[in-house]
């Protein structure tokens, strides 16, 4: 089942189609890659060389793609914006607390472990 919207498609496929062998022949050659071939070691880390933020570190990366990432991305582009005596004096603190208004409410730090536990109940 596939859903065509403007600029992106969003494809489903049954775990048989997931199972099947592949029939492109490219993602086949891929597949037969090492990570090293198939990645180039290139990383900045979380600051790009022009000083902004490299959100696909993967340090970074699951923060961008979880269910607080646009909160996230906020917070972290107004840091990088700013100087460190801008940051004391509380600037981008609204970005910050939004994040973490959404992180809590989300529980998107909760350790899966965790998510069976109920409230007050000590962890085992």
């Amino acid at each position: 089942m596939n859903f065509d919207f403007k600029k992106h498609a969003v494809n489903f496929m049954t775990k048989k189609q997931y199972l099947e062998p592949m029939k492109n022949e490219y993602a086949k050659s891929l597949s037969t890659l090492s990570p090293e071939e198939l990645y180039d070691n290139y990383n900045p880390g979380p600051t790009k060389p022009d000083g902004s933020v490299n959100f696909e570190c993967h340090c970074v990366s699951h923060l961008v793609g979880g269910p607080c990432g646009y909160e996230f991305r906020r917070a972290i582009t107004c840091q990088k914006s700013v100087t460190p005596e801008d940051m004391e004096k509380g600037a981008c603190a609204e970005e910050f607390m939004d994040f973490m208004s959404c992180a809590t409410k989300t529980k998107c730090f909760q350790m899966s472990d965790d998510v069976d536990q109920k409230p007050n109940q000590k962890p085992t």
